[in-house]
C-alpha cells in the first residue's frame, strides 16, 4: 500500500477526506518567533535568496551571521555553525512543544562536500536529538538559488544515492525529503522515458526518504512555467505522461511506509486540490 501523512502546508484547503494533525511553519533565519495551531514541521533556512540577519534572535549566533555570501545563508559551514544552529531552533521553539519534523537543507560545494556535511549535520543530530528524541529530521534535495560560485552538494540523484550511504555508514537518523519537481529538475526531464526512470532509480532509496514534496508548474503570461504554481496537469502538459507518471509515483512508495508528504502550492487551492485528486485516483491513502 502507498500511504501517506499530509503536512499542511501555509493556509490552504484540503479536502474533508485528508487527515491534518502537522502543519508546515517558516523557520529560516529572519524568522523570530513561531505559531500554529497544529503539530510542527519547521521547515528550515533553504537559501534561495538572500536574509536581513538584522534579528536580535540571529545576532546571538555569530558563525551563522559570519557564514553568508552576498546574503545568501551558507549552510553547513562547520561543526561550530551546526551547533549554532540547534541552538537558533531552541530558541525559536522557546517552551513549546518538540516539532514533530525539522528539514534542513543541504550547503554549497564551494566551501564543502557530503562527507563535510554529514560532519557537520552529525554535531546538530546530537544536540537535537538530546533535546527532541521523537522528532523527525530530513534533508530535502534542492536545485535553484541566486548564490553565485558554486550549486547544491544534494542535488541530483547520484548525490542522494552517495548521501544514503554516508547516512547509513554513520548510523545517523536522518532521512530525506525527497523534492520530485526539484530532482526532475535538476535532471534536466524532458521526456516521458526521464520522469518514469528517475523513480524506479529512486525505489531502491525509499528506506531512506521520510517525505516527499509535489507541487505543479503554470504557464505564464509570457509563456514561461512558474514553479509552485498550477497542478500536475499544467506540469505535464500532457495526461498520458501525467497518468504514467502517477502509477509510477505510487509503485515507487508502495511499501506500507506513511510518509510525510508536503504539496507546495503557492497558487490556489483548486490546484492543490487536484493533485490530491490525481494522487487518490490511483489508490494512494491519506492517514
Amino acid at each position: 500500500m502507498t500511504s501517506f501523512e499530509m503536512i499542511k502546508y501555509h493556509g490552504k484547503e484540503y479536502p474533508e477526506d485528508i487527515p491534518l494533525r502537522i502543519e508546515e511553519i517558516a523557520a529560516h533565519f529572519d524568522i523570530t518567533k513561531i505559531g500554529g495551531s497544529l503539530s510542527r514541521s519547521l521547515h528550515t533556512e533553504y537559501s534561495y535568496g538572500k536574509r536581513k540577519f538584522n534579528s536580535a534572535l540571529i545576532a546571538k549566533y555569530p558563525d551563522i551571521l559570519a557564514a553568508q555570501k552576498d546574503g545568501v545563508p551558507q549552510l553547513w559551514k562547520n561543526e561550530s555553525w551546526a551547533s549554532q544552529f540547534a541552538n537558533f531552533i531552541f530558541d525559536l521553539v522557546g517552551g513549546g512543544p518538540a516539532p514533530k519534523v525539522i528539514e534542513i537543507h543541504p550547503p554549497f560545494n564551494d566551501y564543502t562536500d557530503l562527507t563535510g556535511f554529514v560532519r557537520s549535520y552529525s554535531e546538530f543530530e546530537n544536540k537535537i536529538k538530546a533535546r527532541f528524541p521523537e522528532t523527525e529530521l530530513l534533508v530535502e534535495n534542492r536545485c535553484g538559488s541566486v548564490y553565485h560560485g558554486g550549486r547544491f552538494v544534494l542535488s541530483k540523484i547520484k548525490d542522494i544515492e552517495a548521501l544514503c550511504e554516508k547516512i547509513a555508514n554513520a548510523g545517523l537518523g536522518l532521512k530525506i525529503a525527497y523534492d520530485i519537481p526539484q530532482i526532475y529538475t535538476a535532471h534536466n526531464v524532458k521526456t516521458e522515458d526521464k520522469y518514469i526512470s528517475l523513480l524506479e532509480e529512486t525505489k531502491p532509496l525509499r528506506e531512506f526518504i521520510g517525505g516527499v514534496h509535489l507541487w505543479g508548474k503554470s504557464i505564464s503570461s509570457t509563456g514561461r512555467k512558474v514553479a509552485h504554481c498550477g497542478d500536475l496537469n499544467s506540469y505535464f502538459g500532457d495526461q498520458g505522461i501525467k497518468e504514467h507518471f502517477l502509477q509510477a509515483f505510487k509503485d515507487c512508495f508502495d511499501d506500507d511506509v506513511a510518509r510525510k508528504m508536503v504539496l507546495e502550492v503557492n497558487s490556489g487551492n483548486d490546484d492543490l486540490q487536484s493533485i490530491v485528486a490525481d494522487l487518490q485516483s490511483v489508490g494512494i491513502r491519506f492517514v
